[in-house]
């Protein structure tokens, strides 16, 4: 049976050549072409990866050229799904914020879209991950 998994966006900026963590992306991305994964990528994270180039100074035209190469990379090893938000999943995020004060405004979305819809979380965060499994018990 295959995983269904989600990343977010330490997965997309683990990209990077230079991240520490890009082992493990190119890792995943090789796992899901030989298809023993599914991958989701939350499309919350797509946003937040924006934000935090912004951030940092980078200009439109450079932050469309840095999401065109991420999305190549990604298609240089499988076709990604993306785990979408609804309203469900805004309220389930909400909820999640309320119950637990260190989650932050783009991990409660993650965290929600990764129990919405079944999904095995498989990104970097810590708090996301135990989130996830205490609201699953």
């Amino acid at each position: 049976m295959v995983r269904k998994v989600l990343v977010e966006t330490g997965f997309l900026i683990a990209l990077n050549p230079r991240n520490k963590h890009h082992k493990w992306a190119i890792d995943l991305l090789e796992q899901a072409r030989k298809g023993s994964i599914q991958l989701f990528i939350s499309e919350p994270a797509i946003i937040e990866l924006t934000l935090i180039l912004r951030s940092r100074g980078i200009g439109d035209r450079d932050i469309a050229i840095l999401l065109e190469a991420i999305n190549l990379a990604i298609r240089t090893y499988t076709k990604p799904n993306y785990a979408q938000i609804t309203l469900e999943s805004a309220t389930l995020a909400s909820q999640l914020r309320q119950k637990y004060s260190d989650l932050t405004f783009f991990d409660s979305y993650h965290a929600a879209l990764t129990i919405i819809n079944n999904l095995e979380y498989l990104d970097l965060d810590p708090i996301v991950r135990e989130i996830v499994r205490n609201e699953r018990k």
